[in-house]
C-alpha cells in the first residue's frame, strides 16, 4: 500500500494517464460491443428479407409444381380411360385427313380451345426422340385436347409463368399461348425437341422421372428464360413432356412484391452458377460490380452454402439459395447504401458519439495534465522554498541539518570518513552597519556562490546563522581542512562590491572536525567541535583555518 501511494505521488502524470487510458480503453469496448450487435442486426434484417424473397418465390415454384402434377394426372387419367364426345370424335376424324400436312391444328371446340400443333408424319420420322405410335396416339390425342379446354379456362394473368404446353413424341404441341406461324413450325419444332428441358426427360436421362429446371431456354420467345420440366408417362411408355416458362420480367415482378418498400442495393436472381435469370428493377449485375477473381470467390462460396455472406470490394454481399430453379437470391449493398438504412443511421450515431466523447475526453485529459504540472510546479517551488535560503540560494537551518544527518549514517554504514567545516564571515556586522544592509545581502550571497563554486557537488553546504555557514562532506580532516583553506582563500581573493563605489575584502574564518578525530559520526557533535574551532580561528586573528584544538 506504501508503495502504491509512493507511486501515485511521485507520478500523478503517468496515474492520469493510464486513468484516461482505461477510460478510453472501455469506452471503446463498449462502443466495439455495440457497433457488433449493430452489425448482426444488419445481417439479421439481410438474411431475414432474403429469406422472405425466396420464401415468395419457392411458394410460386412450389404452385406452378403442382399445376404441372395436376396436368399430368389429368393427362394420365384420360389416356387410361378416354372420355370422347362428338366433336373430339370429329377431330379425330379430321386429323387422319390432315395428319401429313407440313403443320396441321385441331381444336376441341371450334371457339373455346386452344388448337394442338403437329407436324406430317414423315417430319416425325427424321427426329431421333419423336415416335407416332397409332396404338396409344388416339388416347393422346383426346387427353390433350381435354387439356386444351382447361386451358382456355385459365387466366393467364393471373399465372406466375409465362407458358404452359405440352410437347408430345408423337409430333404435336399444345402451348397456353401463340407460337410461331406455320412457315417457321417445323425449323422451331426441331429447336424443341433438341432443347435441354426435352432431352434430359428420356427415360435413360431421367430413371426416377422427377421435373428438371433449365435455364436460357432458346426456344422461348424471351431467350433469358427459367423452364421447368415433367415428363408425361404412362406404364412404360414416354408419351412427351409438360413445361412451364418463367421470364425474366415475371420473376422480377414477384421480386418486387415480395419488396414492397424498394430497398437502397441490388437484389439479384441467379442460378447456383451464377447465370442470371432475373433482377430488382434499378438492381446492377454482378459483373457490373464485381471483377472476376470476386465473382468466382462468390460463387465458390455460394456452392458450399446454402446461406452466407461476403464483404467485397466495400460491398456486403447476402445471398439464400432457393428450394426450386436452382436458385440463389443475392442482396449487394455498398457501404453508402448500408450506411443510409436505419442500421446504419444508428452506426454513424454511434460513431459520432464515440468521437464526439472522445474529444472531450483528450481535451479532459490535456486539461487534467496542464492543472497538473502546474501543481508539480507549485509544489516544487514551495518545497525548495521550504528547504532553502531565498538570499545564499543554499540549504537553510533545518534542510541543511536533515541532509548532513542523513550523510553521517551513510558514512558510518560505509566506514568512511566524515568531516564538518563551520564559517562565519569576518567583520560583518561592520558591513551592515556601515555599507547598510543591501551591501550585506550582496556579501551574502557573494559567499555562497564562492563556496558551492569550491565544494562542488562532492559536499552539501548551508547558511545556518546570520552569517554562518556549515559544509559536510565525505573527506578526512587533511582533506577537510584542505577544503576549508581552498574557500578562505577563495572568498579573500576578490573584492566585493559594496555600493557607492566601495568595494570591500572579504574574509572567513572556518573550523574544521573529522570523525577521525572524535572518534564518532555524530554531526552535532562535530558541528560543536568545528564551531569551537571556529572560535579559536576568531580570536587568533581571523581570516584563517583551525583544523586542532
Amino acid at each position: 500500500m506504501k508503495l502504491t501511494r509512493g507511486f501515485f505521488h511521485s507520478r500523478p502524470e503517468t496515474v492520469i494517464h493510464v486513468c484516461f487510458l482505461l477510460v478510453l480503453l472501455f469506452s471503446s469496448f463498449l462502443t466495439w460491443r455495440e457497433g457488433k450487435v449493430l452489425k448482426e442486426t444488419y445481417e439479421l434484417n439481410q438474411r431475414a428479407s432474403l429469406n422472405d424473397i425466396a420464401g415468395d418465390l419457392d411458394r410460386q415454384f412450389q404452385y406452378s409444381l403442382d399445376q404441372l402434377l395436376f396436368y399430368r394426372n389429368m393427362l394420365q387419367q384420360v389416356m387410361r380411360a378416354p372420355a370422347e364426345n362428338s366433336q373430339m370424335r370429329l377431330q379425330l376424324q379430321n386429323f387422319s385427313l390432315i395428319r401429313n400436312q407440313p403443320v396441321w391444328h385441331l381444336y376441341a371446340s371450334a371457339t373455346h380451345s386452344l388448337p394442338l400443333t403437329g407436324i406430317a408424319d414423315g417430319f416425325v420420322a427424321a427426329f431421333p426422340l419423336l415416335k407416332r405410335d397409332d396404338s396409344r396416339f388416339r388416347q393422346e390425342l383426346v387427353a390433350t385436347l381435354i387439356m386444351s379446354l382447361i386451358l382456355q379456362l385459365n387466366d393467364a394473368g393471373r399465372d406466375f409463368h409465362s407458358r404452359l404446353w405440352y410437347v408430345s413424341r408423337a409430333g404435336f404441341w399444345l402451348s397456353s399461348t401463340p407460337l410461331q406461324p406455320d412457315a417457321d413450325t417445323l425449323r422451331y419444332f426441331s429447336g424443341v425437341v433438341k432443347a435441354p428441358w426435352f432431352t434430359a426427360m428420356r427415360p435413360e436421362s431421367n430413371p426416377q422421372r422427377y421435373s428438371r429446371w433449365s435455364g436460357a431456354d432458346e426456344t422461348a420467345p424471351d431467350s433469358n428464360t427459367l423452364t421447368l420440366s415433367l415428363p408425361v408417362d404412362l406404364g412404360d411408355y414416354w408419351y412427351g413432356v409438360l413445361a412451364m416458362d418463367f421470364t425474366a420480367a415475371q420473376i422480377s415482378r414477384q421480386l418486387q412484391l415480395s419488396l414492397p418498400i424498394r430497398p437502397a442495393g441490388s437484389v439479384l436472381f441467379y442460378d447456383i452458377n451464377l447465370t442470371p435469370l432475373a433482377s430488382l428493377t434499378g438492381s446492377a449485375a454482378l459483373s457490373a460490380q464485381l471483377n472476376n477473381q470476386q465473382i468466382l470467390r462468390l460463387k465458390n462460396a455460394i456452392t458450399h452454402h446454402r446461406q452466407g455472406a461476403l464483404r467485397l470490394n466495400m460491398r456486403y454481399i447476402s445471398w439464400v439459395k432457393t428450394r426450386y430453379a436452382n436458385g440463389v437470391v443475392i442482396k449487394i449493398d455498398t457501404l453508402k447504401q448500408g450506411l443510409a438504412g436505419d442500421t446504419g443511421q444508428v452506426a454513424l450515431a454511434l460513431l459520432g458519439m464515440w468521437l464526439l466523447f472522445t474529444l472531450l475526453l483528450l481535451l479532459s485529459h490535456q486539461t487534467a495534465i496542464g492543472l497538473v504540472r502546474r501543481l508539480l510546479a507549485m509544489q516544487e517551488k514551495y518545497r525548495w522554498r521550504a528547504n532553502h535560503d531565498g538570499l545564499t540560494k543554499m540549504l537553510n537551518r533545518n534542510a541543511f541539518f536533515e541532509r548532513a544527518d542523513e550523510l553521517a549514517r551513510r558514512n558510518q554504514q560505509a566506514q568512511t570518513p566524515f568531516s564538518v567545516i563551520q564559517l562565519d564571515l569576518d567583520h560583518f556586522k561592520q558591513v551592515n552597519d556601515n555599507y547598510g544592509h543591501e551591501a550585506g545581502d550582496r556579501v551574502l550571497a557573494y559567499a555562497a556562490a564562492v563556496i558551492q563554486g569550491v565544494i562542488g557537488p562532492i559536499a552539501k553546504a548551508g547558511r545556518v546563522g546570520g552569517e554562518e555557514f556549515c559544509i559536510v562532506l565525505s573527506a578526512s580532516a587533511s582533506e577537510a581542512a584542505a577544503t576549508a583553506e581552498k574557500v578562505r582563500a577563495a572568498l579573500a581573493q576578490k573584492p566585493v562590491f559594496a555600493g557607492n563605489s566601495a568595494w570591500l575584502t572579504i574574509t572567513a574564518s572556518l573550523g574544521v572536525a573529522s570523525s577521525e578525530e572524535a572518534g564518532n559520526y555524530f554531526f552535532e557533535n562535530l558541528q560543536s567541535i568545528a564551531d569551537r574551532r571556529l572560535y579559536f580561528a576568531k580570536v587568533s586573528g581571523r581570516n584563517r583555518v583551525c583544523a586542532g584544538d
